[in-house]
């Protein structure tokens, strides 16, 4: 059987015939390699305690074969999915030669023994891992510690010569060769759709990259960059707290947890289709516009730049916009959840000082919030949300980040108009719940923010800022009981868990 791996829609292949494939490349708007010490014990465990069976399956890896512009097959394969596996198996084979000093003539038994298990390996990867490239910091970092870590556990005697014969020669993957992009991305989604190792904004990645109507891998490389500069974590709270809330609350439906099944959420249109339905004209005119705009010769003397008019309420527009929507917005939602404190001489304020000229009333300390200065009140807000002592308890969260999205759904439909009263109003909505209910959970977020009275219904469909700003507040009466039956009045001292949320209210008339 040869080495290499055959040309076919599907196949069976040995750890040692993958690496023998010269062809292999890690495309630049693969995700960065984030395997780290953990998954590497783990594949070695998993050789070890497999070693006695005849054979050992380790995944599925699907390979993109790309076309010319002729249509003629070019000479290299795109890893579209198992990157990380297979980077690892590279690094492990370097590992070996490292460790076994391979490059020295001398000819001790184990040295030959392990160069008859290597093959062609000791060439083949180390001329395969030359000819990739890594763009991002965090797959150079993360490949030099896995190697080192790999380094060690080969010289503890951990992966013995046993150990690597069956990881080369009986340890398989199954390889799927596609040569069309779209169905190679398509094979991936399914394939990983019921995985529980992928987060839901994987497949939104591998379904847009698909989508991504370009063979242009440098413009596709740089609009997914930001995407993988942002960890898993980050991510998949900027779709899960922000993004997946507010388009589900607009439209009055729950949006308790964002998971693989709410995923078409953020599927679209492809604006490259033909016959687009009328609604997408818009859609079509707008971008063509935009980058036509952007592309002129005289931008390089005005040096202006004019962002897509992105809309939460907008439909998904496939494909490379998604990608610039998801920066957007996560940089939309930084600034605003790290708005700066000025006093009136224009020097930024910490906490501390901030919370002092707050406390006596002086009106010399504002919040600047996307280059916009707020008024003492919302200031005031601002201030006391991020210092609130209780703020890190379950329901505190819940509450902020009910306050935290009816805010970016604001500012992303009237902009900064009338910013602080409307800062004011989304507090006080928002925070009436904190006050009035014993407990704050998942569902009470939820229900709040979904309801037929709630901001982001009112949000959703106002024309105008002011129909949002003249909205009837509630106000919370002080012999007002919450669900343990206590008056609110009473529990209002400094020892009481929300006494600061309770005298903001009460500085602001909200308590009658």
């Amino acid at each position: 059987m040869s080495d290499s791996i055959t040309l076919k829609h599907e196949t069976i292949v040995t750890v040692k015939q993958l690496l023998s494939e010269s062809r292999l490349t890690i495309p630049e708007y693969q995700r960065p390699y984030k395997w780290n010490q953990h998954n590497i014990a783990s594949l070695f465990n998993d050789i070890k305690t497999q070693s006695d069976k005849p054979a050992y399956r380790l995944g599925t890896i699907v390979l993109h074969r790309p076309k010319d512009d002729e249509g003629n097959l070019k000479n290299f394969l795109n890893i579209v999915d198992g990157q990380q596996r297979t980077l690892t198996l590279m690094l492990t084979v370097m590992a070996i030669i490292k460790h076994y000093n391979l490059d020295d003539s001398t000819h001790p038994k184990s040295k030959q023994t392990i160069r008859e298990v290597l093959g062609n390996l000791t060439q083949s990867v180390p001329e395969l891992a030359e000819q990739q490239k890594f763009a991002s910091d965090i797959s150079v970092y993360n490949l030099y510690t896995n190697f080192q870590e790999i380094l060690r556990i080969i010289s503890r005697g951990e992966l013995g010569i046993d150990h690597i014969d069956f990881l080369l020669n009986k340890c398989q993957v199954v390889i799927f060769i596609l040569t069309d992009e779209s169905e190679a991305f398509q094979f991936f989604d399914s394939q990983n759709s019921r995985g529980k190792e992928l987060f839901p904004h994987d497949l939104l990645k591998a379904f847009h990259l698909r989508e991504f109507d370009t063979d242009n891998q440098e413009l596709k490389a740089k609009t997914v960059a930001y995407w993988e500069g942002l960890d898993d974590d980050k991510l998949a709270k900027l779709f899960a707290h922000h993004l997946f809330r507010i388009k589900h609350w607009s439209q009055r439906k729950s949006a308790r947890s964002f998971t693989k099944n709410h995923i078409d959420v953020f599927k679209g249109i492809n604006l490259d289709k033909d016959h687009l339905p009328p609604y997408a004209q818009t859609l079509l005119i707008t971008k063509h516009y935009i980058d036509q705009y952007n592309a002129s010769s005289h931008r390089l003397i005005d040096k202006q730049i004019m962002p897509y008019p992105f809309q939460l309420d907008q439909t998904i527009v496939n494909g490379q916009q998604f990608f610039e929507m998801v920066k957007h917005y996560h940089t939309l939602i930084q600034k605003i959840k790290q708005a700066p404190f000025y006093d009136d001489a224009h020097i930024k304020l910490n906490n501390t000082d901030c919370h002092a000229l707050i406390n006596t009333d002086s009106r010399c300390c504002s919040v600047v919030l996307c280059h916009h200065i707020l008024n003492t009140r919302a200031s005031a807000i601002i201030h006391t949300l991020n210092t609130y002592s209780e703020g890190h308890r379950k329901g505190d969260k819940y509450t902020r980040n009910l306050f935290d999205n009816a805010l970016i759904y604001y500012i992303d439909k009237f902009g900064m108009q009338d910013l602080s009263q409307a800062i004011e109003t989304i507090f006080i909505w928002a925070y009436s719940m904190r006050l009035t209910e014993y407990a704050v959970r998942l569902s009470t977020m939820d229900n709040t923010a979904k309801s037929y009275d709630g901001i982001f219904r009112i949000i959703q469909q106002s024309i105008s800022a002011k129909e949002i700003l003249v909205t009837k507040k509630p106000s919370i009466n002080e012999t007002a009981v919450d669900k343990n039956n206590k008056p609110i009045s009473e529990d209002a001292d400094s020892t009481s868990k929300h006494y600061e949320i309770y005298k903001l209210f009460k500085h602001l008339n909200y308590i009658v």
